[in-house]
């Protein structure tokens, strides 16, 4: 069967994302964290931001959550509680102790406090000049999104998993920016919410 133009653009993006990986390594995780930093410093400093625990070969935000730490701010981390749910989050911090969970995912254990973050920072598979982020279509993020919109969400990706043209569905929700090795990447245009009854 042939894949559709998404499905071609995700197959495509996996590549390109394992391939920036081998190339660059953990020092692009730590230009892309002195990038996040200049960026999301301007939050205030009782906002609690959640980071993600890497899978395979996402771009390593564990740099930039320590700086975040360092810096005053409260850190969590998101929990997959059922496929179709959106995500939770749990309180954390840089050392605490981790457990597994589905898909390959390290959650907080289970005592650790539900909270709901100011800011999300995001792992992608493209991204483009909106800020329109492709995921792996789970659609765990646009469900969170869409039950907490006043929280902010910033990708993290390497630069060359930019793409010029993103298709985009009524449901998925853009970034307010992407932090990458080389630089932010704001949107051209404001951010808003998508039209769920288009």
């Amino acid at each position: 069967m042939q894949k559709t133009g998404k499905e071609q653009l995700r197959t495509d993006a996996k590549r390109i994302r394992a391939g920036a990986r081998e190339m660059l390594g953990l020092k692009a995780a730590e230009d892309a964290a002195v990038h996040g930093m200049q960026l999301l410093s301007s939050l205030d400093r009782t906002a609690i931001i959640s980071g993600y625990w890497p899978i395979g070969d996402e771009l390593d935000p564990r740099f930039l959550m320590q700086s975040l730490e360092r810096a005053g701010f409260a850190l969590a981390l998101p929990v997959v509680t059922a496929k179709e749910n959106p995500l939770e989050f749990r309180r954390w911090g840089m050392g605490d102790a981790l457990e597994p969970g589905p898909l390959g995912t390290e959650h907080p254990l289970r005592d650790a406090p539900t909270v709901v973050p100011d800011a999300v920072i995001v792992p992608l598979l493209a991204f483009d000049a909106d800020c329109n982020r492709m995921g792996f279509g789970a659609g765990y993020y646009d469900r969170t999104l869409a039950k907490h919109p006043h929280i902010k969400a910033f990708g993290f990706a390497y630069g060359a998993q930019f793409v010029d043209d993103m298709p985009i569905e009524p449901h998925d929700w853009p970034l307010q920016g992407v932090i990458t090795e080389t630089g932010t990447v704001l949107p051209r245009k404001s951010v808003e919410a998508p039209n769920a009854n288009a």
